[in-house]
């Protein structure tokens, strides 16, 4: 049916359904809003059936009367317009899956769903077997911006705890899918904790991630538009000092096979350290416009690096942090920037920080060439005005203190 067919049937529909309802509108009537075909839910479904009607094939309403969304006593296409609206406003409800032991928590990450919630018991979930990627809990399921999948602890004040045989080998928490909610879990005892690989608008919230081998937590190959909220992160890098990032932002030049561009990506709220043998942050070459915001940062245990936080990035905004050095000699900077691949490095801010060093010669930011930055209202403790900023010969810092 062409375009011209169609608005004509649906117009000689309305003029007829006209006549109907107000020759039965003195009725009265109750039930569902929208739930034209009676099954007691409003969907997908109830469009589908209206839309049918309209166009008069043959399809027989149970409750014509719940589809007058635009309350004129008149069913016409405005109310099937209507009704779309409001089912693409809605979010899908699915199904809340209770878990209590490991291979229910194994079977419902491989079954879950858009719109669904597993709901784990207190007490510990361990496997030592490595599955996709050498992860020991992992989903490839897709949620959707209106019905994200989520993974929660019954009860936040005691919350499970998935976890490996130790720091040595597999990847505690693998998601390969989008809009996902991760929330009030406990990580630990694996050689990655939480992986998020071609992972969009996930949310990590209110999770702890200790005792693991290398990076704690990790937005990688092409994860963009993530949160991480409220996370407390350390003792990471105890198998691989130099891999024990607390959050890891993309990918190094040097490494193959995933897509750099990990971009828009919000750490917040979080704590990191102590125990974190390498940066706290490390936002990597190729991102864009990550934020690290409102975040408390612990520097005992830094060995492999000499900052809480390497950029090298373009776009980044580090504000409103707090770093304690723990009287860390190895700490030089609380904040670097790095250029890896030319063009890169460029354009980051970085202003509302605290920061308390204890060397003499640390710097607040040092910037490196190729880099650039603005920089401003942040606050050294003790005070020092030779060592508060320091850039290197071809990089640009711009301060407005």
């Amino acid at each position: 049916m062409n375009i011209k067919k169609l608005l004509a049937s649906l117009i000689t529909a309305a003029v007829e359904i006209s006549a109907i309802s107000c020759a039965v509108s003195s009725e009265s009537y109750s039930g569902i809003s929208g739930d034209v075909n009676s099954d007691g839910v409003f969907n997908i479904a109830d469009a589908a059936a209206l839309q049918k009607w309209l166009l008069n094939d043959g399809t027989e309403l149970d409750s014509w009367e719940m589809g007058d969304l635009c309350q004129d006593k008149i069913l016409d296409v405005f109310d099937l317009c209507v009704m779309k609206r409001e089912l693409s406003a809605a979010p899908v409800k699915g199904n809340t899956i209770n878990v209590s032991t490991t291979e229910e928590l194994r079977n419902a990450l491989g079954t879950v769903s858009a719109g669904d919630t597993i709901l784990l018991a207190a007490g510990e979930y361990q496997w030592g077997q490595k599955g996709t990627a050498g992860s020991l809990f992992m989903s490839s399921a897709e949620g959707t911006e209106k019905a994200p999948i989520t993974i929660k602890s019954m009860d936040k004040s005691s919350p499970a705890i998935l976890k490996g045989t130790d720091f040595s080998d597999g990847m505690a928490f693998y998601i390969t899918g989008d809009h996902w909610i991760i929330e009030d879990l406990v990580f630990c005892d694996a050689k990655k904790g939480i992986m998020l690989d071609n992972s969009n608008f996930t949310t990590i919230k209110n999770v702890t991630v200790h005792n693991i081998g290398e990076e704690g937590i990790h937005i990688r190959d092409g994860s963009s538009d993530c949160c991480v909220i409220g996370a407390n992160v350390y003792d990471c890098g105890l198998l691989t000092a130099n891999r024990g990032e607390g959050i890891y932002i993309g990918s190094a030049k040097s490494t193959t096979g995933y897509d750099y561009d990990c971009s828009n990506n919000l750490v917040q709220s979080c704590v990191i350290g102590p125990g974190v043998t390498a940066e706290c942050v490390d936002i990597k070459e190729y991102t864009t416009g990550n934020i690290i915001e409102n975040c408390t940062m612990y520097g005992g245990g830094i060995t492999s690096v000499d900052s809480f936080i390497d950029l090298k990035g373009n776009e980044a905004v580090v504000r409103d942090n707090i770093f304690y050095d723990d009287e860390n000699i190895n700490i030089t900077d609380a904040v670097q920037l790095h250029c890896q691949v030319e063009g890169w490095g460029c354009n980051n801010e970085i202003y509302g920080n605290t920061a308390y060093l204890t060397a003499e010669t640390a710097y607040f930011v040092r910037s490196w060439s190729g880099t650039s930055c603005s920089v401003w209202n942040n606050v050294r403790n003790p005070e020092s005005d030779t060592y508060m900023y320091r850039a290197y010969n071809g990089s640009t810092m711009s301060i407005t203190d």
